[in-house]
């Protein structure tokens, strides 16, 4: 289940307010919502995560660099996590060799050759959210529901 809202302030740890907050959202909705909910409160350790994204000005401070979800998390929306890390690895790796080692230099060039990369991704990941993923109107499903493919 996953839903669009406006940002929430809720304790992470405390299930019964994540059950609450679900409830809430899908209280006397249609097509099986009822069933869901009772697993959901039934459920002894119900998953419930956000789908966020990593926005920092840079990837790098002194000798460390944040690499994949670590640095710029896309979101699970984007659906390419693993790729981002290995194009994040391979862009330090990358600059490191042209660089011959100087890790200033190669992190001011992982911050900048990457960093457009990575805005674009996030704001494709945003957009499929928001539009494909979970639509906010009837029209929206509808469009989405159309497009869908089984793999």
């Amino acid at each position: 289940m996953a839903f669009l809202r406006e940002k929430t302030s809720y304790n992470y740890r405390d299930t019964e307010q994540q059950r609450n907050i679900i409830a809430k959202q899908f209280a006397e909705q249609s097509w099986g919502t009822d069933e869901l909910l009772e697993e959901i409160k039934a459920a002894e350790t119900p998953y419930v995560d956000k789908f966020c994204q990593i926005k920092i000005p840079s990837w790098t401070k002194g000798r460390v660099a944040l690499v994949g979800d670590a640095g710029y998390c896309a979101s699970p929306a984007a659906g390419i996590g693993a790729s981002l890390a290995v194009i994040g690895a391979g862009a330090i790796a990358d600059a490191l060799e042209k660089h011959e080692g100087s890790f200033e230099l190669a992190f001011q060039a992982y911050n900048q050759t990457l960093r457009p990369f990575i805005e674009e991704v996030q704001a494709t990941a945003l957009t499929m959210l928001s539009k494909y993923l979970i639509p906010r109107t009837e029209e929206g499903i509808r469009k989405r529901n159309a497009h869908e493919t089984s793999f």
